[in-house]
C-alpha cells in the first residue's frame, strides 16, 4: 500500500501539546477545530499582543497560557510542549518559524510557506541545521481522497497525465481587503507578500495542480516555464484575478484560472485529464472519475479537510510516518508564485494591471457591504478552463 495511505489514525497516545502563534482571525478558526479533536491535540499556549482581547480571554478561561510574544513563549514554554502552529501573516513566516526550530520545536506553518525563494533558502537550512520539521498547511494535501487519487495517478491506474487545470471564484467584499494591513499587498516593510489569488485563498488550487501533475508521491511538479496574467478589480496593489499556464519539466500543461471578483461563486475545482479518464477534485475534497469507457466513480469526503490536516499533523509528531507536505516539497510552488508576479510586474512598470471601471459592476450584500465583479469573468474563466488556455485580460 502507498506510504501516503498506509497508517491508521487510531490514536492510543496522549494528545499532542501545541502552542499557537496568535489567537485572532484564522488562528482562532484553527483553534476552534482543534478543540473538536481532544484525543489528538491539546492547545497548551497561545500568543496575543493584546492579552485582553476576546479570544485571549477565551483561551485564558480554558486554562491555556497566554503569552504576549513568541519570544516569551520560547523562553518559558509550557510543560510538555511538542509542536508550534504558525498561522502568522505571510511576510513574517520565516522570522517567526526559525526561532521555533532553534528552540527544538517542529512547526506547522500556514500556507503559503514563504513568499520568495530567497526566504525559502533561509528557512530550509534552518530545518536541516536543527533537525526539526516544518509541515506546510496546504489543507487538502492531507485529505484522504486527494492522497488516494495521487497514489492512483502515480501507480498509473489512469494512464499518463495529459493536462491539469484548476478554476475557482470567491466573492470577497471590501471588508475582506481592509481586514488587516497586508491584505491585497505586494510588499510590506521591505518584505514581499504577493497576497492574491495564487498566493493566498486559492494557493490551494495552484498547489493541488502541481501535486497532481507530479510523477512522484510526495512531490509537486517543477515548472519548466510559467506564463502569467494577473490583474485587480478591487482597490488593491496586488492581484485578485489570475490566469496561469505552467509547463512542467515532464511536459504537462498545468493551468489555473482564479478570481476574487466573480459575478457569482465558482466552486474550486481541479480537473486532471489522463489517457483513460477525466478526474475532478471539487471543493478540495470530493473526487469524481469519468472513465473514457463510460464508467463513473464518486468519492465523498466525510470530514472537512482542515480537520483531516490537523489529525494527520498530530499523528506525525514523534512517529515515523512520512510528512505529507514538508517545506522541502514546496519549492516548486514558491517558484511559480514568485516567477508569475515578477513576470507581470516587469511587464507593467512594477505594478499589477487594473481592470477598467467600465468592465466592473458593484453589488451590495444584505449587510450593506459592497463588492465588485468583473463583467463576463465567470464565462471567460470557464471557457479558458475547458479549452486549456490562458485568459487574456
Amino acid at each position: 500500500m502507498s506510504q501516503l495511505l498506509s497508517h491508521s489514525l487510531t490514536n492510543t497516545r496522549s494528545p499532542v501539546r501545541v502552542a499557537v502563534i496568535g489567537c485572532g482571525g484564522y488562528a482562532f478558526q484553527l483553534m476552534l477545530r482543534m478543540w473538536t479533536l481532544p484525543r489528538y491535540i491539546e492547545i497548551a499556549a497561545v500568543t496575543s499582543r493584546n492579552p485582553n482581547s476576546e479570544n485571549a480571554l477565551i483561551c485564558g478561561a480554558r486554562g491555556i497560557r497566554v503569552y504576549p510574544h513568541i519570544n516569551d513563549l520560547l523562553a518559558d514554554p509550557p510543560e510538555g510542549l511538542q509542536a508550534i502552529l504558525n498561522p502568522t501573516p505571510i511576510e513574517v513566516h520565516t522570522e517567526t518559524t526559525v526561532p521555533c526550530l532553534e528552540a527544538g520545536y517542529p512547526v506547522w506553518l500556514e500556507k503559503p510557506p514563504v513568499p520568495t525563494l530567497a526566504e525559502y533558502d533561509i528557512l530550509l537550512p534552518a530545518i536541516e541545521r536543527t533537525g526539526m520539521q516544518v509541515e506546510v498547511c496546504f489543507n487538502s494535501l492531507y485529505g484522504f481522497n486527494l492522497r488516494r487519487l495521487k497514489a492512483d495517478l502515480v501507480a498509473g491506474v489512469f494512464g499518463k497525465v495529459e493536462r491539469v487545470s484548476g478554476i475557482g471564484g470567491w466573492i470577497r467584499n471590501k471588508t475582506y481587503f481592509s481586514r488587516n494591513d497586508w491584505a491585497g499587498a505586494l510588499k510590506m516593510n521591505g518584505h514581499w507578500i504577493y497576497d492574491g489569488t495564487i498566493n493566498n485563498p486559492f494557493a490551494h488550487v495552484v498547489c493541488n495542480n502541481l501535486y497532481l501533475a507530479a510523477k512522484e508521491e510526495l512531490a509537486l511538479a517543477e515548472a519548466e516555464s510559467v506564463e502569467a496574467r494577473l490583474c485587480h478589480a478591487n482597490a488593491i496593489e496586488s492581484e485578485d484575478t489570475s490566469s496561469l499556464h505552467i509547463r512542467t519539466r515532464d511536459g504537462i500543461d498545468v493551468y489555473s484560472h482564479l478570481t476574487l471578483a466573480p459575478e457569482s461563486t465558482i466552486v474550486p475545482q481541479t480537473e486532471v485529464r489522463t489517457e483513460l479518464a477525466t478526474i475532478t477534485l471539487t471543493n478540495f475534497e470530493v473526487v469524481d472519475v469519468r472513465w473514457h469507457d463510460g464508467r463513473a466513480e464518486h468519492y465523498r469526503s466525510f470530514k472537512e479537510n482542515r480537520i483531516e490536516m490537523l489529525e494527520e499533523l498530530a499523528h506525525r509528531v514523534d512517529t515515523d510516518a512520512p510528512s505529507l507536505c514538508p517545506l522541502a516539497m514546496c519549492r516548486p510552488f514558491t517558484q511559480v508564485v514568485e516567477q508569475a508576479f515578477q513576470q507581470v510586474l516587469q511587464k507593467n512598470n512594477g505594478g499589477i494591471p487594473t481592470v477598467l471601471p467600465s468592465q466592473l459592476t458593484e453589488k451590495t450584500d444584505p449587510n450593506g457591504i459592497s463588492s465588485v465583479a468583473i463583467k463576463g469573468i465567470n464565462n471567460a474563466l470557464a471557457e479558458a478552463h475547458r479549452c486549456g488556455r490562458l485568459l487574456e485580460f
